[in-house]
């Protein structure tokens, strides 16, 4: 059973109306997390014994793994130097001002020379991890050809104010429940220091986060677009959901009087689109704005005087990407156990309107991430169904019009059957969905992204803000709308739910391929100009996350742009 969305644009954006991190967070209540019961049964009724601290050593991530024949590297290159916020005089310290990347290569050294560099931006709340599944589908399927494809995918600044190290423990020791104690359970320590907790929004300490906007993130996009040589000829520009926002920004983008499109050969857009409308510079500056959704959106005086520096969930806050990628972590580890965790079923209560069943951990994640149970539509994977109790239809918390399928008892043990199972088959199997959500030495989320962000994303409007106009004076550079020369393939999912919606972006493009360019002259009438692709049965996430097989036209897709775009060899050295 497939339930769609029916307000997954309202769902989306309405995660902006939350901007707090411990105080709209599943509490970290000591003693219930990382208990395996081989019966299933809830916890008693007796409040739980404080179990001892214990102290382990800090364990550093590897950064290089071997999937299958591909390499994923982390690096970490310079990037931009913000301005302090104007507000507070607090600057960026400089281990901050970093542009990171997950490269995936063919494994071979020296590395092998590549036809395509594709570099992909995340969307709202995203890290490069989001883009694991597909990134290995692409250069595992270019591999034994003689112009292979790598995949860089961006991984924001913000990703280094988050404290991993519980999950870099349960890592180096394959124990999932050893960030379950460090995060919520108060009862591990690391190199001698416990978790501090989740960050507040309005901490003056993150008062740079309102400098985190289009302007750095851009800038740390070229600085890693720059690493890769003649990148004109090389480099595809991928963007998923908001991040097809930012990647379409980038491409009209003034740096020092050269357009961004200038050094890409082509961009990819998966379910997402630029809007087009801006705020009013008064909306801007002073006032705020209702947004995206209805939802509010400070004034920028207002972000720098007093926050909220970064965005969270309203009412899931911070902690539940921690709670996702340590249950991705079990899932991964033992799916058909029995972990009882008081911190997880606190907030799978608000999905279930009652305390969960007994979940085997595959079933404690495909129910967080399900399309049929999930209650956030850009959260959603085809993962598979619940077995072993009865399901009932209950409004979705999140938008009370829409229903969501959800185990019914509170006894019965529930397990999960697996996308590959179902008919038609699904397109995320639960090991692609978690692998993603567990990868390291970064992970899927980004715990603490900058309301400047969003903020700006709202302002560029059509890509027009010449010299002189207020967005050019605040630095939204993003003057060369209708002049984009590069061919474009669009791919829209659940999300987006039309091919059409991306006529939008058309109009806003050159009208034909620029000259020197592999399809140069092609019309964005012409496929070879602008392609756009529609796959009703994909999720918003499936459209990264899904296997490669041969339902799945996402990888073929992209590789086909990819190495029909660009021309010849090279071998980036970043």
């Amino acid at each position: 059973m497939t339930l769609r969305p029916a307000f997954g644009v309202s769902l989306l954006l309405g995660a902006l109306a939350c901007a707090g991190s411990t105080g709209c967070a599943p509490g970290n209540t000591p003693g219930d997390a990382g208990r395996t019961d081989a019966s299933g049964d809830a916890p008693g009724d007796a409040a739980p014994t404080a179990p001892p601290v214990r102290d382990l050593p800090v364990q550093a991530p590897p950064s290089r793994r071997v999937f299958d024949g591909v390499a994923r590297e982390y690096l970490r290159l310079p990037g931009v130097t913000p301005p302090p916020n104007p507000t507070t005089s607090m600057a960026t310290p400089m281990a901050q001002s970093t542009a990171l990347v997950l490269r995936y290569r063919v494994d071979a050294t020296p590395p092998r020379p590549a036809r395509a560099v594709v570099v992909a931006m995340p969307g709202f709340l995203g890290g490069a991890a989001g883009f694991d599944p597909l990134a290995r589908a692409l250069v595992a399927r270019s591999a034994a050809t003689d112009a292979p494809v790598e995949v860089w995918a961006i991984d924001r600044r913000a990703n280094l104010l988050e404290d991993l190290r519980g999950m870099d423990a349960a890592d180096a020791m394959s124990d999932p429940e050893l960030a379950a104690d460090y995060y919520f359970n108060e009862s591990l320590t690391l190199g001698g220091q416990g978790f501090s907790g989740f960050r507040d929004a309005s901490d003056r300490d993150l008062s740079p986060l309102s400098e985190w906007g289009l302007a750095v993130t851009l800038g740390d996009l070229k600085a890693v677009i720059d690493r890769v040589p003649d990148p004109r000829d090389h480099v595809v520009l991928v963007g998923h959901s908001l991040g097809a926002s930012i990647v379409e920004a980038y491409a009209a983008w003034d740096f020092d009087g050269v357009a961004g499109y200038r050094s890409i050969a082509g961009l990819v857009l998966l379910d997402g689109v630029l809007g087009g409308s801006a705020i009013t510079e008064a909306q801007y500056l002073t006032a705020g704005s209702p947004g995206i959704g209805g939802f509010g959106l400070p004034a920028v005086t207002t972000l720098r005087a007093q926050g909220p520096y970064f965005v969270a969930l309203p009412v899931l806050g911070v902690a539940v990407q921690a709670l996702s990628e340590i249950s991705a972590r079990r899932a991964l580890r033992d799916p058909g156990a029995f972990t009882q965790d008081a911190s997880r079923d606190r907030l799978l209560s608000l999905l279930l309107g009652a305390s969960p069943p007994p979940l085997s951990n595959a079933a404690a994640f495909g129910i967080a991430f399900d399309d049929t149970s999930c209650p956030l539509a850009f959260a959603r994977m085809s993962l598979g169904a619940p077995q072993g109790g009865p399901l009932a239809l209950r409004p979705n918390p999140f938008a009370p019009m829409e229903m969501v399928s959800v185990p019914s008892s509170r006894t019965e043990r529930y397990t999960w059957s697996d996308a590959p199972a179902a008919s038609p088959r699904e397109f995320t199997s639960i090991a692609n969905g978690a692998r993603a959500w567990a990868a390291t030495p970064t992970n899927f989320g980004e715990w603490y992204f900058p309301t400047r962000l969003v903020l700006d994303v709202t302002a560029v409007g059509d890509l027009r803000n010449r010299e002189g106009s207020w967005p050019w004076r605040e630095g939204l550079r993003a003057s060369h709308g209708g002049e984009t020369d590069v061919p474009v393939l669009g791919i829209s999912a659940a999300l987006v739910g039309r091919a059409s919606a991306f006529d939008v972006v058309r109009g806003r493009l050159a009208p034909a391929v620029g000259a020197g360019r592999p399809r140069a002259g092609a019309t964005r009438s012409d496929e070879n100009g602008f392609r756009s692709l529609h796959v009703p049965r994909l999720t918003h996430l499936d459209i990264t996350t899904a296997d490669d097989f041969p339902e799945n036209p996402v990888p073929g897709a992209v590789l086909a742009f990819a190495v029909g775009n660009t021309r010849g060899t090279v071998t980036p050295t970043p």
